[in-house]
């Protein structure tokens, strides 16, 4: 493969050589205007009805840091500047030579409506649209959504007291309908997972389903569907006063787009949505496109950007409707926890949700953090190479389904093009060419994708100085190497950052309960989803 001082001399950049110097001791300097190039913009020159207050973003590859400029918004056809925020930048370093950067903006006051408007970056305009007269985040329609969770009631609105009894439910899920198995689980849940055991609720909960309003891959506008669950009076108890009343964004896992969403109020994340809500808190779970309401869409999958982006609109559109149904306004304090792709999501999401609020517990299990270093040390040894930190103890039967989902949605929502039929076989496992090519550094345009979501190595910055961060992770996790965590804690310590906290958080791998769970699970995905079920004890215990 050729070296990025050979591509960009290809490509026309590069200084001459003084007179007398021999050749070979030019050092080039790439050209910017050749070598940085736009993966992805959004809004694209198709959106005509863009909302009025829209995220901007530019994905990119450049020769060397901060060689591309910023990215610039102007009236079309105009040369003044329009005022813009940055909310979210990183570069990421390519270890084939270059970056890959993001960098996300929004409009310090809504733009005009029914107005075009050209994005320039690099001296360039890189994309054109057209305003309606949305704002993103509003509220569309806030249903009663009935809880079908196992011992619980199949009803919109929950007592107190069936609060205090979630361990029931949490223990049918892991039985799974054997009787047996849930008498073990139950003793050992209640002895291991206290806060889960015993909420000691105040309030029962009222469960709904919202949708809300969102940009798409292009940046049109689009509903997506989420799950709230509020505090409610029961009776002879306090009543509620939303005012200043604090908030809980609970990410989901990976899941199918035919499967349950949160909003259908059929999956465990409605427990520690539950005992939030008893404890005084609203609780908010976005579908995320491609889930829910928008199930026929791609999704999102591990996509930083428009993954943090549709979690932003959610919360702001709940606040739009607390205003109106309670006369209210929210806290600004938030808490936030996710499980696996959740916790991807989570950190994803921060950039853009300190700017609604004071972050005070990130809470993450067993999260893909570094999406390049993820796949490309198991893809490695897919291929034959020896196993590196990242693929140590990864079970590769799993990898090629995962490559496919990610592939797809970077193909959706990063402009990468790839030929299925030139990776995969008729039976969905990888075409020996494939990993061939991979080892060889020929699949660069999929790095750089991996490298354009990746949170861990990227030159973004957190400036949470109220928010505690707590990092579980299972340490022989056959579905996403535990080595994301070590190096996001490892990451997050540098003095850049500024946290009120950063910690591992425990997986009690030598517990009876864990030893209970894995003597009797058949999964393959046991020790990728154990941590959880301590994770969420911890962030209730903690509410």
């Amino acid at each position: 493969m050729l070296s990025l001082s050979a591509l960009v001399a290809a490509c026309g950049g590069g200084s001459k050589p003084s007179d007398g110097a021999p050749a070979s001791t030019v050092i080039p300097i790439p050209d910017p205007s050749v070598a940085c190039k736009v993966l992805r913009v959004t809004p694209d020159g198709s959106v005509r009805q863009s909302f009025i207050d829209p995220l901007m973003t530019v994905v990119y590859t450049a020769p060397t840091a901060d060689a591309c400029g910023g990215l610039t918004l102007a009236g079309q056809g105009q040369t003044s500047v329009i005022p813009t925020t940055v909310v979210a930048q990183s570069e990421w370093p390519d270890p084939e030579g270059g970056f890959v950067g993001t960098r996300t903006i929004e409009p310090v006051a809504a733009l005009a409506v029914g107005t075009a408007y050209s994005l320039r970056w690099n001296n360039q305009t890189v994309a054109t649209f057209t305003t309606g007269s949305e704002r993103r985040g509003s509220v569309v329609q806030v249903t009663d959504q009935p809880l079908r969770l196992p011992s619980l009631p199949n009803a919109a609105h929950i007592g107190k007291g069936d609060i205090d009894d979630v361990l029931d439910a949490f223990a049918e899920g892991l039985a799974k309908g054997n009787d047996i198995k849930k008498f073990l689980f139950e003793a050992a849940l209640r002895a291991e997972l206290p806060h889960i055991a015993r909420p000691n609720a105040r309030y029962g909960a009222h469960i709904s389903k919202v949708t809300y309003r969102s940009a798409d891959a292009r940046g049109n506008p689009v509903t997506l569907s989420a799950l709230l669950i509020a505090p409610e009076q029961s009776p002879g108890g306090p009543p509620i006063d939303f005012n200043g009343l604090p908030v809980v964004v609970g990410q989901r896992g990976s899941t199918g787009s035919t499967s349950d969403a949160p909003s259908s109020a059929a999956t465990t994340i409605g427990i520690p949505g539950l005992i939030a809500a008893g404890k005084g808190h609203l609780f908010l779970a976005p579908d995320l496109i491609g889930v829910g309401d928008t199930g026929t869409l791609p999704q999102a999958y591990l996509v930083a950007a428009d993954t943090a982006a549709q979690t932003q609109d959610l919360l702001r559109a709940v606040r739009e409707h607390v205003r109106q149904q309670h006369l209210a306004v929210l806290g600004p304090d938030l808490r936030l926890f996710g499980g696996s792709q959740g916790a991807y999501s989570t950190f994803a999401s921060l950039p853009h949700l300190s700017r609604e609020g004071t972050v005070r517990i990130v809470s993450a299990a067993q999260g893909p953090y570094d999406v390049y270093r993820t796949f490309h040390g198991t893809l490695l040894a897919a291929g034959g190479a020896a196993r590196d930190a990242y693929a140590i103890n990864e079970n590769l039967d799993f990898l090629p389904s995962h490559t496919r989902d990610v592939m797809t949605s970077f193909q959706a929502y990063g402009n990468y093009v790839f030929d299925p039929k030139l990776v995969f076989d008729a039976g969905g496992q990888f075409l020996p060419s494939f990993l061939a090519d991979y080892k060889d550094g020929k699949t660069r345009d999929f790095a750089r994708q991996l490298g354009a979501n990746s949170l861990i190595t990227g030159s973004q910055v957190y400036d949470l100085p109220q928010a505690q961060v707590q990092l579980y992770h299972f340490n022989t996790d056959t579905l996403v190497p535990a080595q994301n965590t070590e190096d996001l804690l490892a990451a997050l310590n540098d003095k850049r950052h500024r946290f009120a906290g950063v910690q591992r958080g425990s997986c009690h791998e030598n517990s009876e309960l864990v030893k209970l769970v894995v003597r009797y699970s058949k999964s393959k995905l046991t020790t990728h989803t154990l941590c959880v079920a301590f994770q969420i004890d911890d962030f209730v215990g903690g509410l």
